[in-house]
């Protein structure tokens, strides 16, 4: 899209368009289960016996939003998806949306083909998920990739297990489990010194048969300076990491890898739970984002909890929704 495309765009929206229509970023317009129900429902799903693999995951607004303009550069646009555009619902500006995904997801270098074959990998990946996390309207234009879903779940019942009875984290128990994501040391640290001191319910964070970890590539903000020649060098890398290790459930949170990765770990036969920020948040490491953006869910951190290891924060890390991971 040309720049003065998008420009008129812009400015069409801001003359024609509704801002009053905005739709909520928690949108629960898809969803099967809320709530205790949808908590239920996954730890009902962890334990079904099956000799394939599984995968529980949700995307990311920075990551959909990609997606959705990829998509629509490649399809002739619809009169449903200007009226989304000029309510503010719908991402159709690429170059500008590949700004977002590097920064805040960690894709790299900026690079539309690459952003573009990027996309098509995910619609690939996105094939691979089970039960989807449902909180983003723009769902809707990538409904025909989510062939294998089974249920769709509301947020809190899928990333914040501490709010239910039995919540479904107990699964993990006696399991070996693998954690992918870039605080793995102090992900570690909570583990082995304070697992029975993060949650009031010891069911929420269980013990493990052993925790195995894998350090994720931290390329967000500006952590440019990487052994790999772009995003999918990374990838690859990661994957192969994975391919290695023995264990039985994939915790995985680490931006724009995410999903690749759950899919990954899906295809091996095993069980992948993309939790993507709230990995960290399981094991009472918190941020920024918990204590000003998310205060309802700042009453259950205690002097147990901690912030990321200094050594866990990337230069830059304050672009990255004013550093709300640390």
């Amino acid at each position: 899209m040309s720049d003065i495309l998008s420009l008129g765009i812009r400015c069409a929206r801001k003359l024609l368009g509704s801002k009053g229509k905005i739709i909520s970023l928690k949108y629960e317009g898809y969803l099967d289960l809320k709530d205790q129900d949808a908590n239920d429902y996954i730890a009902k799903f962890l334990c079904e016996k099956t000799t394939k693999g599984k995968m529980i995951s949700k995307f990311g607004t920075i990551e959909l939003n990609n997606i959705v303009a990829c998509y629509f550069k490649q399809h002739r646009w619809n009169l449903t998806f200007l009226r989304d555009i000029f309510n503010y619902n719908a991402a159709f500006d690429v170059r500008r949306e590949m700004v977002y995904l590097c920064k805040n997801a960690g894709f790299f270098p900026n690079d539309v083909w690459l952003g573009e074959k990027y996309y098509q990998r995910m619609l690939r990946d996105m094939s691979e998920i089970d039960v989807l996390g449902s909180y983003i309207y723009q769902e809707k234009y990538v409904n025909q990739f989510l062939t294998g879903i089974t249920k769709r779940v509301n947020l809190d019942g899928y990333y914040a297990p501490f709010l239910w009875k039995n919540p479904w984290t107990r699964v993990l128990e006696g399991k070996r489990v693998l954690v992918v994501h870039p605080f793995v040391e102090s992900i570690r640290y909570q583990y082995e010194n304070n697992r029975e001191k993060i949650w009031a319910d010891p069911n929420v964070l269980p013990q493990f048969k052993e925790l195995v970890t894998l350090k994720a590539v931290q390329s967000i903000a500006d952590a440019k300076e990487q052994p790999f020649r772009d995003w999918f060098e990374a990838l690859e890398y990661m994957e192969s990491e994975i391919s290695k290790m023995d264990f039985d459930i994939a915790l995985i949170g680490c931006g724009a890898y995410g999903m690749c990765l759950a899919a990954h770990v899906k295809r091996m036969g095993k069980t992948a739970i993309h939790l993507a920020g709230w990995t960290q948040m399981l094991f009472g490491v918190y941020g920024k984002r918990w204590v000003e953006d998310q205060p309802e869910y700042a009453k259950f951190i205690n002097q147990f909890w901690i912030r990321p290891n200094e050594n866990e924060r990337p230069k830059g890390a304050e672009k990255v929704e004013g550093g709300c991971y640390w």
